[in-house]
């Protein structure tokens, strides 16, 4: 269902009963990308969302880290949701982690998948904008089945190659199934680069936090053990034999992990 707030309209799923378990996707995803996991919360009521420029809520235009994380509360008021344990993968983590950040007293439980607080410094930031517009470029000029050849061959991304083929090609779907000025829009308005950093902020968050990262993926997990000892409550979990998608790569090892932190 698509719910609509300050002239933009999201698109929503809500299924079952239960204590609410939100699911963000990252970039260039959906909410289809949860569909290996979403099988192992039956007791839960799951809410799924499609972020600005991405599946079905496609292209909003340049929308703010602060202005998405404002849009999904007034979406929680509609769907009268008073209290969350919100799971962020990768960009949808720094999504969650803003929300949390903003509106601390929704949060029961806060589960971050590959993901970070964006990045501290100002000439940091400046650079990852000036990569961010050499991928901007990518997508114009290259439309979205040559951006998504590139995106796959990230080194981020080379353990997928361990997936069955049916599960790549349906990822490989997915990614294709965006829209491009989406997709653009999306990294100027809630890219790495343009976040402000939340660093300072993560000793000021009291609720538990579940800190998820692939142990192939050696940049995430540096960055979340160092999350790990500023959160004033929280746990790492590093699942081996996975990279930057640990829910796609080792899905039952992902939701029991998660299922344990949030029952």
């Amino acid at each position: 269902m698509y719910i609509t707030v300050r002239e933009r309209s999201y698109w929503v799923e809500d299924e079952g009963t239960g204590p609410v378990l939100c699911f963000l996707h990252g970039f260039t995803g959906s909410t289809s990308i949860w569909k290996e996991v979403r099988k192992f919360f039956p007791e839960f009521r799951l809410v799924l969302i499609d972020l600005p420029g991405h599946g079905k809520t496609g292209d909003l235009g340049p929308v703010s880290m602060e202005k998405a994380v404002h849009d999904l509360e007034m979406i929680f008021q509609r769907l009268e949701v008073t209290r969350v344990s919100l799971l962020g993968y990768s960009m949808g983590g720094r999504t969650a982690l803003c929300f949390a950040e903003r509106f601390p007293h929704l949060i029961d439980r806060l589960i971050l998948e590959s993901a970070s607080p964006g990045l501290s410094s100002r000439e940091e930031r400046e650079e990852r904008i000036r990569k961010d517009k050499k991928v901007i470029a990518l997508l114009q000029n290259s439309g979205i089945e040559g951006f998504t050849d590139k995106w796959e061959s990230l080194p981020l991304f080379e353990t997928i190659a361990s997936l069955p083929g049916h599960r790549q090609q349906k990822l490989r779907e997915e990614r294709l199934d965006n829209d491009i000025d989406g997709l653009v829009h999306s990294l100027e308005g809630m890219g790495t680069g343009v976040q402000p950093s939340m660093w300072d902020s993560l000793s000021f968050l009291m609720f538990p936090v579940c800190l998820i990262a692939g142990g192939e993926d050696k940049k995430y997990v540096a960055i979340n053990e160092r999350m790990a000892g500023r959160f004033p409550d929280a746990q790492l979990c590093v699942i081996e034999g996975a990279g930057h998608i640990p829910h796609l790569e080792k899905p039952e090892i992902f939701s029991e992990i998660t299922r344990s932190f949030v029952i």
